[in-house]
């Protein structure tokens, strides 16, 4: 008679069994995929609740005949081979189903789990599309040097100018940058010409599949608008140019009166006069006369032939602040302001030394109009690693913020009418980014105004 302990483990026994049975069946039913038993003739067994509401459990109602021959061809395959189950791709009705076929050929049936990959298909459709669709040039070239792929812009405009094609090999002009990008395995940017275009291209290394996917852009307009932008940039620094000449040249006038007064007063008394001793010291003064009218037609011709050069060069930037102060004088009253120096050594930049003039002198006219004509204006170069810096500071009524963000604005001004066009901070602004220079600003009001550029060295400029 068996004992009790062995009926109680019998019995957890049939328990643990009895779950795991529970849990296979309700395997199919718990998955969120299409579960399908189907007989060797076609005859559906099983249909788990997610296929319900699909094809899988109505497939003899699908139209197309030649879809559900095709169906059951997969599963008679699937039976008569080696046990191993088959994938296939099916489309129903306008989706697109993962289905695999497992078969059990002892009991004479297929048990098919499918997948709805509409979704799915349709990105990969869409990435595949996309090469083709794209509006620029798309090119793959291999690692022997071949295009093996390239969509209609590309046919139509790099390959074109190229004399080349899908199946050939690219010219040495890209065949050089495509050998880069597999050795460093890193994008590469680079722009080349091409007949009368100008492509903006970027290599892309695709190293596993050993090629390289080149991607075109045509920015020939965008080249042609910034030279012109550039063009025209120039022209408006010339044209500032030409009147800051003309405002000194208007004060220089004003300064040749006076010692030419005097040389034709002191001449007409010679004229008429006996006294010896009066007449040498009269021509003294004549002579004093005529150098300081020299002095002030040297320091037009300099100004002038300043103004004309336009070339880069190695300068100093205590230089360029003692060659603004020379200019400002003759436009300026500079006999109440008193003038700072403090200069260090070896301030020097690769740049224009007419147009680092042209900026300096703006600054310091600007600082003296806001004294008044009465304050002190300091001059100040520094070098630090690899920065140099020019600073024109003043103690005059300075600016409040609202006026700070507009005063680099064309046209905007300050002065009363008549004093000042609105053109010379702005075309202060284009001269420093033209030397990738930064140029920083401080005002408070009623404290006065700083304003620094700060330019990379000789040196590095160069590099």
């Amino acid at each position: 008679m068996p004992s009790k302990s062995s009926d109680e483990d019998l019995k957890l026994q049939l328990e643990k069994i009895n779950k795991k049975l529970e849990e296979a069946v309700k395997f199919p039913q718990a998955n969120p995929h299409y579960v399908v038993q189907v007989s060797s003739e076609g005859k559906i067994l099983f249909a788990n609740k997610a296929s319900e509401n699909s094809i899988f459990s109505k497939l003899d109602n699908l139209r197309d005949r030649n879809k559900i021959i095709d169906f059951l061809k997969t599963m008679k395959a699937a039976l008569e081979g080696d046990g191993t189950p088959i994938s296939k791709t099916l489309i129903f009705e306008g989706c697109v189903y993962n289905a695999t076929f497992v078969p059990f050929s002892k009991e004479n049936y297929v048990i098919i789990y499918g997948v709805d990959i509409t979704e799915s298909q349709k990105e990969i459709e869409n990435l595949a599309r996309f090469p083709e669709e794209n509006p620029h040039s798309v090119i793959r070239v291999n690692d022997k040097g071949n295009v093996i792929f390239a969509n209609a812009p590309a046919k139509k405009q790099i390959l074109l100018e190229l004399n080349s094609g899908v199946g050939q090999k690219v010219p040495e002009i890209l065949q050089q940058t495509i050998d880069e990008c597999f050795e460093t395995g890193k994008y590469v940017d680079i722009n080349h010409t091409l007949g009368e275009r100008i492509y903006a291209c970027t290599f892309v290394p695709i190293k596993e599949y050993s090629y390289v996917n080149i991607y075109g852009v045509d920015i020939t307009e965008k080249i042609e608008a910034q030279n012109e932008a550039e063009k025209t940039n120039q022209e408006l620094i010339q044209a500032e140019k030409m009147a800051s000449l003309g405002v000194v040249i208007s004060g220089i006038a004003h300064e040749i009166r006076n010692p030419l007064q005097v040389i034709m007063a002191l001449s007409e008394s010679i004229v008429d006069d006996d006294d010896l001793p009066r007449i040498q010291g009269d021509a003294h003064e004549i002579v004093e006369a005529s150098k300081r009218i020299s002095e002030i037609v040297n320091d037009l011709s300099t100004h002038a032939r300043d103004a004309r050069t336009t070339g880069n060069s190695s300068i100093n930037l205590n230089d360029i602040a003692d060659k603004s102060m020379e200019i400002s004088k003759h436009t300026r009253n500079l006999s109440s302001i008193e003038i700072v120096k403090q200069y260090t050594n070896e301030a020097v930049v690769i740049g224009s030394s007419s147009e680092l003039t042209q900026v300096i002198t703006n600054f310091v006219n600007n600082a003296v109009d806001a004294m008044n004509d009465e304050g002190k204006l300091w001059l100040i170069t520094k070098k630090s690693n690899d920065k140099c810096s020019i600073s024109v500071k003043d103690n005059g009524s300075g600016m409040d913020e609202a006026t700070q963000k507009k005063i680099f604005d064309p046209f905007f001004t300050t002065k009363e009418p008549g004093k000042g066009t609105g053109l010379g901070l702005h075309v202060v602004r284009k001269i420093i980014e033209k030397h990738d220079a930064e140029l920083e600003l401080e005002s408070n009001l009623g404290e006065g105004t700083t304003f620094t550029i700060i330019f990379p060295t000789a040196k590095n400029n160069s590099n």
